[in-house]
């Protein structure tokens, strides 16, 4: 077991991406250390990404790409910076909404990051905001995407711990909207502090047009979230009706994207798709060895020292994901260790709904750390600001995210009152 996880650690510190890692460590495992066949990778590679949960994972992505592309997430931007541009520091508030309304069709914080940062930042910086704060919002408030639904984060935990999509989705709606509203007052705090720029004075006339121009595009979100909490479509149609009516309101109504253009938008969505479903696949064969060779019985009694002090396990649990989450992807992160974790926080009394979104929240926070969160290279390169630079200016960010989590992970109706309803 620890030659299986130390090549993988050597190869990513080679700089191989996790989902080579992983794929590689297992096959060089199973070749020169198991006795297990080696048609064993190909089974357990093809299983990791044959979920049927997991067919819903492209749609969303889909509908993310044409959602950017047919310009609905600039009018979604138009209509926050009309609700909450004018006030101090307003700009940095419409960040967090239009994260929050883009991520109610893509679901995937990069996706998020990309869309609304691209326009933002710029558009911050113009306005007098110092340029690392308008990077660590953005990278900030683009981790709500995996937790309001819809999200990719809760189809891969669907798929390995068999919890219902739809209950995940509900269940991460209220921490979703405690994520925003959090961000929102840190951003309030700093433009106080730092005497941010207000906006243009309010508009009723620019409220409306806004609002008009961007109806098409907000019912991309209702159809989608109402079609799944209402029990109409499930998860996958849903994502498929997204893709549909994103392309009518781009190429019919709005008229911004061109048949030309969807070549190059389903090639996109075709590759993120594929680079995430390799990663899944490559860490469910990790998962497979590790579980094979792993002394449960030891991993077992481990845990057992905290029978009857949850809390101390909830925490042990957390600070493992966090630790993970700086040096690896979050979906193989859910892949390896969900087998492991949720039989033990259910013999806990630890709901598997709950513990998805404690699960899901704590990956997030792996996104924005250092040395291999993603989204700090992405918003880096995004806005030309050193990841140093970003990272300070997170730090007010992360206390959010870490009383939001905690407080979500030991107050379970937060996360559980809208599924009892």
């Amino acid at each position: 077991m620890i030659l299986l996880i130390g090549s993988m650690l050597l190869l990513m510190l080679l700089g191989l991406p996790i989902g080579y890692a992983v794929s590689i460590a297992s096959l060089f495992y199973v070749v020169f250390v198991s006795d297990i066949s080696s048609a064993v990778i190909v089974q357990q590679i093809s299983a990791g990404a044959d979920s049927l949960v997991m067919v819903a994972l492209p749609f969303f992505l889909l509908a993310g790409e044409i959602m950017n592309e047919s310009g609905i997430t600039h009018r979604l931007t138009r209509l926050a910076l009309s609700l909450l541009g004018p006030v101090r520091g307003g700009l940095s508030h419409v960040v967090v909404i239009a994260n929050v309304l883009v991520a109610m069709v893509s679901g995937a914080a990069i996706a998020n990051a990309a869309a609304v940062g691209s326009t933002m930042i710029p558009m911050m910086t113009r306005k007098g905001y110092p340029k690392d704060f308008a990077a660590a919002v953005n990278a900030a408030s683009a981790i709500i995407g995996p937790v309001i639904p819809p999200s990719v984060g809760f189809i891969i935990y669907a798929s390995v711990s068999g919890v219902s999509v739809g209950k995940l989705f509900l269940a991460g709606t209220v921490p979703g909207i405690l994520l925003a509203v959090g961000m929102i007052f840190v951003c309030a705090m700093i433009a106080k502090i730092e005497k941010h720029p207000k906006g243009e004075s309010f508009s009723f006339g620019e409220l409306y047009h806004s609002f008009i121009n961007a109806l098409p595009g907000l019912f991309m979100p209702i159809i989608v979230l109402g079609g799944i909490f209402s029990g109409v479509v499930t998860p996958t149609e849903a994502g498929a009706l997204a893709v549909v009516y994103g392309l009518i309101v781009g190429l019919f109504v709005y008229r911004s994207l061109k048949f030309r253009d969807l070549p190059n938008i389903f090639l996109t969505a075709a590759k993120r798709s594929a680079s995430i479903l390799f990663i899944i696949a490559g860490a469910a064969c990790f998962g497979f060895l590790l579980s094979r060779e792993m002394d449960t019985t030891v991993f077992v009694s481990f845990f057992q020292f905290f029978d009857g002090y949850p809390i101390l396990m909830m925490l042990l649990i957390i600070g493992v994901i966090l630790l993970l989450g700086m040096f690896m992807e979050g979906g193989s992160i859910m892949v390896i260790l969900t087998p492991f974790l949720l039989p033990l926080t259910v013999s806990f009394g630890i709901d598997p709904v709950h513990f998805g979104v404690v699960f899901q929240i704590a990956i997030m926070i792996g996104l924005l750390t250092p040395p291999l969160g993603i989204l700090l290279f992405v918003i880096s390169g995004t806005s030309d600001v050193p990841i140093k630079s970003i990272c300070l200016r997170l730090l007010p960010f992360y206390v959010v995210i870490m009383v939001i989590l905690l407080l979500v992970a030991f107050v379970p109706s937060i996360s559980l009152w809208l599924v009892q309803q």
